[in-house]
């Protein structure tokens, strides 16, 4: 009888073997055919678009000489099936803040500014709060190698959708909030959109023409690229590619406040130019936009602590190295809603690409990248790595836990300080960084300076800053070195009042039914009460934020989920305070030992999470602020 029962198990895994293997060798294959042709890079395109079932690619592969292969892939507009084509506009993004920088550099070459002219100088119409404008005001190159220590936009700037368009200046004022220094600037790279924005602006002021119009005349024009730009015209409305959420929704035209950070329209054919640009060192078939030394310079950082150690890996004036398949690219990447972009080129090798996609998110953009980039460089051979080096005999005093500094979203601090931590430590001729069991090995190939895996260059370094205070800096971000003590110290507080808080509606499921049911202590319904409320109130408030959260939209503007947040958010006090009040004046014989000091120690909690969350204005506060 077992037998007869098993036997039928064994035919049909015996039975479904060859399929399964057959699935295998068709995948193994799959992996390892790699596109050899254009033909065979659009097929493998149009698959992943296939796969999505909506949306469409821009993309171009281009050589110093010229353009190798510029088209469209896909259903451009759904709603009369225009196809995509190398002529269609889309959103590149963040790809604008490359001809912010590129203008600047216009200016300097022709002795109208100097990236390192103070900002106050060049545009006193805006104001930056600063602390140390003393000793270190922000200057130009610090808006546009992120190094000023702005915030980023806040939500109701990403909510900001007026078609009028907003004048560059109006745009500053309504991102006002985030234009504050957050430690001194010309330290540590933090990504903001509001400080391309300013950079552009300053443009504008010392070039007299509207930034748009400037960036047309110097820039667009003699690149062929006349049509393109960052304002929505008829012309690019006509032609511009339908986006695409997620979610499959099609999303309209957003006009955002920080324009010059991210509204370029472009067709590949045009990105096409710009990318060879930047492969001739800022010329295209003759005529010169920007000299060698301005292109050098445009992908370079100098502002961070590490720019001495790390000179080439950084983010320079709207342009940033990013390894692919052994690869250093320069480039850049960009998304809206609708939309994500990239850019990449390999000045060693004179080849570039450009990709522009009408869906969200990067994922999708990112395998279709991989795709191009494996076959721009399929038959060029790896770069070697660097040699590594022998260990610095100093290196034991960097080791320890490190704290991100320079955290983007300054209404995400709370996460990151808990979050955020990484360990560096030493073992034998590497390092270890990461937290525990997620290490990532360095190896050193210099002095303080550190690469990981196949990638040819360094991409982290260890630093000390002027008041002997040490740093992480590179692709971990920038971290600040914090005592185990205090890393520990935060962790055990956040655990107990985290475990405290969960026994709450855990214990609520033992004496509500004992109360109900008369064999519990009536006396300490209210005790036991209040904590209860506050822990419900914070986790519904979390439930409403989350729900929020869905797009800026939401929440940058008042909503009944947003004043929902709000208020309930400040009933967890409340009802937190209470219930420490409540306990401390109970009496044990009457409601119970345990639930009188469970009740007070929950509260407590309640009001120790409340204390933080409140530091960081991450409760109690309208977030469209």
């Amino acid at each position: 009888m077992m037998s007869a029962k098993i036997r039928p198990a064994r035919v049909s895994w015996l039975g479904a073997a060859p399929l399964i293997m057959s699935v295998f060798s068709v995948l193994a294959s799959q992996a390892q055919e790699k596109p050899s042709s254009i033909e065979e890079l659009r097929a493998a395109i149009q698959a992943e678009l296939d796969t999505v079932g909506y949306g469409s690619v821009g993309i171009a592969l281009v050589s110093r000489e010229g353009t190798i292969w510029a088209d469209g892939i896909g259903i451009a507009d759904p709603q009369n099936g225009r196809q995509a084509d190398a002529n269609t506009y889309w959103r590149v993004g963040s790809i604008s803040k490359s001809f912010v920088g590129l203008a600047a550099l216009i200016l300097e070459e022709r002795g109208n500014l100097r990236l390192t002219d103070a900002v106050s100088e060049l545009a006193p119409q805006v104001e930056v709060r600063n602390r140390w404008d003393d000793r270190d005001p922000v200057r130009l190159v610090h808006l546009l190698e992120h190094t000023a220590a702005l915030d980023e936009l806040h939500y109701k700037d990403f909510a900001s959708n007026d078609p009028t368009p907003l004048s560059l200046l109006q745009g500053l004022e309504h991102a006002r909030d985030s234009l504050y220094c957050r430690w001194p600037p010309g330290q540590h790279f933090s990504y903001s959109n509001v400080g391309p924005a300013l950079g552009a602006y300053v443009v504008q002021e010392v070039d007299g023409r509207l930034f748009e119009d400037f960036v047309a005349d110097e820039i667009l024009e003699p690149l062929q690229m006349t049509g393109a730009g960052m304002l929505l015209t008829d012309a690019i409305a006509a032609s511009l590619a339908a986006g695409f959420a997620s979610t499959g929704e099609q999303v309209d035209y957003r006009h955002i406040v920080a324009r010059p950070s991210g509204a370029m329209n472009a067709t590949p054919a045009q990105m096409a130019n710009f990318v060879r640009m930047l492969l001739n060192r800022g010329e295209l078939d003759g005529r010169r936009i920007a000299s060698p030394e301005s292109i050098a310079r445009m992908e370079r950082s100098e502002t961070t602590l590490s720019a001495a150690l790390l000179p080439d890996r950084g983010y320079g004036l709207g342009n940033f190295e990013d390894f692919e398949d052994g690869f250093a690219f320069r480039g850049h990447n960009g998304g809206m809603p609708g939309y994500s972009a990239w850019y990449g080129y390999l000045p060693d090798h004179g080849l570039g690409y450009c990709l522009m996609a009408s869906l969200s998110g990067g994922r999708f953009t990112g395998r279709i990248r991989d795709l191009v980039t494996e076959f721009l460089v399929r038959d060029i051979e790896r770069p070697a790595r660097d040699s590594a080096v022998e260990m610095n005999g100093e290196i034991d005093q960097w080791t320890g836990y490190y704290r991100p500094v320079a955290v983007r979203h300054e209404s995400t601090r709370y996460i990151q300080r808990l979050v955020g931590v990484l360990r560096v430590q030493q073992a034998e001729d590497h390092l270890l960084v990461g937290v525990s069991g997620r290490e990532t090995t360095y190896r050193p190939v210099g002095d303080r300076v550190f690469s990981r895996g196949s990638r040819p260059a360094p991409t982290l370094a260890l630093i000390e800053d002027s008041e002997g205070t040490r740093y992480v800096q590179g692709e971990v971000g920038s971290l600040r070195q914090v005592s185990a003590t205090v890393v520990w110290f935060e962790r055990i507080v956040a655990g107990v009042v985290g475990l405290l808080l969960v026994s709450s509606p855990l214990g609520a499921l033992i004496w509500i039914p004992l109360t109900l049911s008369g064999r519990g202590k009536r006396e300490a319904v209210a005790v036991r009460s209040w904590p209860l409320l506050a822990v419900t109130a914070i986790v519904i408030a979390s439930v409403a934020f989350v729900s929020v959260a869905g797009g800026a939209d939401r929440l940058g503007k008042p909503s009944l989920l947003g004043v929902g947040f709000v208020g309930l958010s400040w009933a967890f006090v409340l009802f937190a305070v209470q219930g420490l009040r409540c306990g401390l004046r109970s009496e044990a014989q009457r409601v119970g030992s345990f639930a009188r000091v469970h009740a007070v120690a929950v509260s407590l909690a309640c009001l120790v999470a409340a204390a933080y969350l409140l530091r960081f204005r991450a409760i109690g506060f309208p977030p469209w602020w």
